[in-house]
């Protein structure tokens, strides 16, 4: 986190749950100790929701165009969120997103994610 303050980050966004198995000691405590805005969107592994993706959205329009660092415990949460807000405000196609999360995903694996993106992909993409 230190080095990402002094890379010009104003923001860290943590996806994942406050669990001392896989966060930083008291992250919320450090990251604004070193001038960067903190915020915890918990999203449970077992259990992913559109509200966390709504919630997710709706931070990232408020943040303008500032720096952020995005992070969960595996990058799991944070590519398939990332992809989402992608197709809704950026434009990226179906197929781009999920270009985009086979950098981390691989097919089959973890079905309730996957059945979550499909979900969130076909919501996502029944305006077109």
């Amino acid at each position: 986190l230190k080095a990402a303050a002094a890379e010009g980050f104003a923001v860290v966004i943590n996806l994942a749950p406050l669990d001392p198995r896989y966060s930083l000691a008291d992250e919320a405590g450090l990251v604004p100790s070193l001038g960067m805005d903190y915020y915890c969107i918990p999203v449970a592994w077992d259990q992913p929701l559109e509200s966390d993706f709504t919630a997710f959205s709706t931070l990232l329009n408020q943040l303008d165009e500032k720096k952020l660092l995005i992070h969960c415990a595996a990058n799991y949460r944070v590519t398939a969120f990332f992809s989402f807000y992608a197709m809704q405000k950026l434009g990226w196609s179906a197929e781009k997103a999920s270009q985009f999360r086979a950098l981390i995903w691989k097919p089959g694996e973890h079905p309730i994610w996957q059945t979550f993106i499909h979900q969130m992909t076909e919501k996502l993409t029944a305006h077109d």
